[in-house]
This record gives structure tokens, sequence and C-alpha cells, in this order.
């Protein structure tokens, strides 16, 4: 009688996981061309709605605030303090948001080995941050242009706040896809408990210096708060921030982003059969 013979895998090299992640980076960059002529392919206005809806909403929310009060919060002018709040804000909805019908409406996609659940969802919170932060920058352009003194003390500490809004925006939106498909109606519930009442409560229309301080205490709760605190104090060489804590919005980003990997890991089979 022979002895049977296990043969061990040759184990992975270097060369393989670089393989494996250029075959990933070009799914999730074919996923981000669909979906962009998905969204934009067929609707010429598509792309340029992107811009004026912010340009609306802050508006708006000019017009409102000014007809309350004359002074600029924190001295900064006042449509640039709108702006700067408005739009890094929907760094984090708006890609929570998109991400959350990942799974759902690309169950098409999943026929294909090469396709999966976190590829569908990652490259369209990619292509959301890629394009808010296109309307950010030509806004920010635009208002240059018109007349207004756009002049940014920390660009690195900009950059840095958005990509802690994105993070956040992103790791939320891995929790909501990924268990979305089981429960539909968690869409409804982010939307109630993450839409509105985190517009009206995040700092996106005032400072937390301007708040009173037990209440100001309960909203610091708000990671959100922190960043756009931070967010304002980098951009703005009139604003400081006394209230905004880099630790404290880092850990919560960092976090967030881990939670939701850790979620779409624990339910993506079951995501897809519940489609």
């Amino acid at each position: 009688m022979q002895d049977t013979k296990v043969t061990d895998a040759p184990p992975i090299g270097f060369a393989d996981i670089t393989d494996a992640l250029s075959t990933q980076g070009r799914v999730i960059w074919a996923l981000i061309l669909r979906e962009t002529k998905t969204r934009y392919g067929e609707h010429k206005i598509g792309f340029l709605w992107a811009i004026i809806e912010p340009l609306i909403m802050v508006a708006v929310f000019v017009g409102i605030f000014a007809s309350i009060r004359s002074d600029s919060p924190g001295g900064m002018p006042l449509v640039l303090f709108m702006l700067v709040g408005i739009v890094p804000f929907h760094l984090f909805r708006d890609t929570m948001g998109q991400m959350q019908g990942g799974i759902a409406q690309n169950r098409s996609l999943f026929a294909f080995p090469q396709v999966t659940t976190f590829d569908v969802i990652i490259a369209r919170g990619l292509l959301e941050i890629f394009i808010l932060g296109g309307v950010f920058m030509m806004l920010l352009v635009g208002m240059d242009l018109a007349g207004f003194e756009v002049r940014v003390e920390r660009p690195l500490g900009v950059l840095a706040a958005c990509g802690l809004l994105s993070l956040m925006g992103i790791g939320t939106g891995f929790v909501f896809a990924s268990i979305s498909p089981i429960l539909p109606s968690i869409r409804q519930l982010s939307s109630a408990v993450l839409g509105r009442p985190l517009f009206l409560g995040s700092g996106i229309f005032f400072i937390a210096e301007s708040v009173p301080a037990p209440v100001r205490e309960y909203m610091l709760y708000n990671p959100l708060m922190h960043i756009l605190e931070l967010l304002r104090s980098a951009f703005f060489y009139e604003f400081e921030s006394a209230y905004g804590d880099w630790g404290y919005a880092t850990t919560w980003a960092v976090c967030t982003f881990a939670f939701g990997l850790l979620v779409h890991q624990a339910m993506r089979r079951k995501a897809i059969i519940g489609l």
C-alpha cells in the first residue's frame, strides 16, 4: 500500500498579491465608469445639476441667515461659510446614500466571478467622493472669479477634514449597503436618523461657540460637528475653533470605517441571498 502524498498549496507571493490588487482595481474602475454612464450618460444636465444644487442651497440659506442676523459667524464671509459647510457635509451624507443601494441595484453583476459586493459598493462611494470633491473645487474657483476673496489658510487641514468626512461616509455606507437587501426598511431609518437631524445639528449653519454651553456639551458628541469646526479652522484665516478635536474626529472616522467593513464581511453572503 502506497502512502498518499499530500502536496501543500504553493505559498502566496508578493506578485500574486499585486496581481490580485491590480485585477480588483480594474474591476472597481470599470464599475465607476459604468456607474458614471448610468447616472450622467443619458442626461446632459446630470453633472451640471451636481454643481447647481449646492449653489441653490447656499443661496437659500445665505438669504435666510442674512434676514435673521446682520453679522457673520465667527467673522467668516457668509457665502463661503455656508459653502464650506454644505458641500463637505455631503461628502458624508451623499456618499453614504449612494453606497446604500450598491448591492440591491447591481444584482446582475454578481454573475461575473470577478465582481464582488465590496467592489460595487466601494465604486459608488469613490465616484461620489470624486464628484463632490470636483464640485467643491469648481465652486471655490467660481467664487473667486465672482469677486469673493477665497484664501485657504491650511490646505492640508482642509483636505484631511474632507478625508475624515469621506471615510465616515464610506464606513456608514458599507453598513447600510450590507443590511438593506436583508432589511429594506433600514434605508428609510437611515434617512430619518442620519439625514435631516445631522444636517441641522452638525454645525453647517452655526459654529460651536454660538451654541449655549449646556446644549453645546451634548452637540459636541457628534463627530461631524468636530470635523466641520476643524475644516473651517483650516480654511479661514478669520476663524480658529476652540472645540474641534482631531483625535476625537479621527477615532470616530477610523472606527466607523472599520465597523462598516466588519459588517460587510459578516453580511455580504446573506445580502446577496436576500435580494
